[in-house]
Parts: structure tokens; sequence; C-alpha cells
């Protein structure tokens, strides 16, 4: 009788987290259905696979099969973004087969206040959206204003058509542990938009972490976010959203990446060795470990779920599922659904534990 009572709290619980998941991911009040099954979600489940950066290994992330990755820690790509740090930059993006939804990040950019420059108070500023000292000359932004101003204004201005912004900024409290500590001023938040590429009508969401420094000069942890065709933003959007907070830096790269930076910084002036500092302590903060409350909300906030594989001790955070399977190779398979599976036939799959680490059973591996 306790072991089935045991099992009845731990459903109720599993589906409460799941319809929290689900809530925060249905903030947009819009439209469409379609079935997921070429973007990733094959019949009772979703099938991911574990994607490592292919240019430098700098992070790891899932991915859903059929799904085609590019970019990675590359250059921004921007002609006179001299403060282009190659080594912790990132513009990436993963593609649905049929190529209508996509997420991925931006690249990152220094920004400086034109307002600052001397002579600015007798007219004689430096012109907004040009570049001086290596830093795009803009003043410090709301979040929406970035979105407007720099993704739909300059980055995604030949692929985005007619892009509008869906109500006001949502605060996103689980990004501020990546704002370097150094910053006098942070916003942590997305938008939502829709637009028209290729004729088609889509819906996206752009997450973005801004910060300041002293007034003058300003900078972007990261922007990332989501797109998809508005008939069936629903399923894609689950899927794509989940597979984003799965982004994982691998700590040997931070180490690395923070030296090279400190190398290369000794090239610039003063402003540029302020950033370089400002970079460093964030990526100290990145690799900054959670209490198991901290984690466990974490994991309610965002969807997710630590999974444990017996076989290796290896734990995995994945999507919010009641049931997570692994082939050892990477791949993984999540499923709500009881009763025979796809994998059944399939004996290199082996099912995997669920973490709680709020379980007074629990102990770390």
């Amino acid at each position: 009788m306790k072991g089935e009572k045991a099992l009845m709290t731990k459903r109720c619980w599993n589906q409460s987290v799941r319809r929290r998941a689900a809530a925060a991911l249905m903030s947009l009040a819009m439209m469409g259905g379609f079935s997921l099954a070429q973007a990733g979600r094959d019949g009772p489940g979703t099938y991911l696979t574990l994607h490592r950066e292919a240019y430098q290994g700098a992070f790891t992330l899932l991915i859903p099969r059929g799904w085609r990755a590019e970019g990675g820690m590359v250059g921004s790509g921007v002609p006179g973004n001299v403060v282009d740090l190659v080594e912790s930059n990132i513009r990436f993006r993963v593609t649905s087969p049929d190529g209508q939804s996509f997420f991925g990040w931006y690249p990152r950019f220094y920004f400086q206040d034109p307002r600052s420059h001397p002579g600015a108070g007798m007219g004689l500023g430096v012109q907004y959206g040009s570049v001086l000292n290596g830093c795009w000359q803009y003043p410090y932004m709301t979040i929406p204003q970035y979105v407007q101003t720099v993704i739909f204004g300059a980055l995604s201005a030949q692929e985005f058509q007619n892009p509008r912004i869906i109500g006001p900024a949502v605060e996103s409290p689980e990004l501020r542990p990546f704002v370097p500590a150094v910053a006098t001023h942070s916003q942590c938040g997305y938008v939502n938009f829709e637009c028209t590429i290729a004729g088609t009508p889509r819906v996206g969401r752009i997450y973005a972490i801004l910060y300041n420094l002293g007034g003058n000069i300003w900078s972007t942890v990261g922007t990332f976010g989501w797109v998809a065709p508005t008939r069936r933003w629903r399923q894609d959007a689950r899927v794509m959203d989940l597979c984003l907070r799965t982004f994982r830096l691998d700590p040997q790269w931070v180490v690395r990446a923070a030296a090279a930076s400190a190398q290369r910084g000794q090239q610039y002036n003063e402003i540029i060795r302020q950033l370089n500092e400002a970079d460093r302590q964030m990526e100290r903060q990145r690799s900054q470990t959670r209490s198991d409350i901290q984690t466990e909300v974490h994991k309610v906030l965002t969807g997710q779920m630590e999974a444990l594989d017996p076989q290796t001790g290896r734990q995995t955070w994945l999507p919010m599922y009641e049931k997570a399977y692994t082939d050892g190779q990477g791949n993984y398979f999540l499923t709500d659904v009881e009763g025979p599976l796809p994998i059944d036939d399939d004996p290199s799959w082996r099912r995997l534990q669920i973490v709680n680490r709020n379980d007074p059973n629990y102990r770390e591996k």
C-alpha cells in the first residue's frame, strides 16, 4: 500500500512539473498545429542526439535527430568587429530537415555610447551604428530596443521581413548568474516576435543577456532564440526551447579561452582590458555550482531533468519527460508513453534513472 501511495505521489509530482514547464512555453497565445514527425518528434517520443561544437569543442547541447547544425565558436563575420574575441564568440544554428524551423546563437559584440566621446556635447559625436575602437556606437538599450536595432536592423535584416515584437519583454531570472560581477547594470529576458521568411509567416523568440560597464561600454553575454512557421510553432517551440536549455560550456575550453583572451588583451588599450576582465569573470561564474535545492527549482522552471546512466555512472541533463533511454552513443529517447516503445526490440538501448537531488536517499555520484 505504501509503495502504491509513493508511486502515485511521484506521478502527481511529475505531472505538476510538466504542467508548469508547459505553461512557461505556452506564454505566446497564438495558433496552429502540425505533426512533429519531421521536426524530431517520432511517434510517442522525441529522439535527441548530443552535439559537440565542431571547431573548438567549446560546448555541447542536445539537438533533435535529423536536424542540421552549422557554425560554432567562430568569428562574428561582421566587418569592423576588431574586438571580436574569437576564443569566446559564437555563431551557431540548428535547422529542421525541411529548413522551416531553426534555433541558435547570434555572435556577441561590444558597444560604446557615442555620447561619451569628447566633443559629443558640442555636436561632434560619432555616428550611431558606426565602429570606433572596435566597438559598435550605440547607447545602452533595453532588450526590445536591442532586438529591434541590432538583431532585426543589422544581423538578420536580410532574413527577417517585416519583423514585429509581440508584447513586452519577459524577464528570465535563471539567466542572471551569467552576468559578470563587474556589471553596473544588467538585463536578462526575452521577447516574442513575428516575421516573414521567404514568404512564410513565422513566430520566434529571442533571449538576450545585456550588461553595462560604468555607463559608456556595454556588451552581451548571449543572444539566442528560435523561429518556427506560425502553423506549427507550438510543437517546434517546445523541442527547440528545451534544446537551447541543454547548452553547456566545456570547462577545459573555458580555461583555454580565458588564457587566450588574456594574452591577446595585452595588445589593446585600457578599455579592452576592462572588457576582457569582464569576460574572465563571466566564465568563472558560469562554472560555479548550485545547491541541490536551487538545482531542483531550476529544473522545474526550465522543464529539465537529470538522468543517470546506471551502466556508466554518467549524469546528463535532458528535457523533462516521464522516462529516458540511451544507447550509450550520445543518443537519447524520451517519452511519456506507457506500453510498447519503438526501441524495445533494440538491446543497445537502456533506461536511465531520473535524479531527484531533494530525495533524502540521494547521494552525489
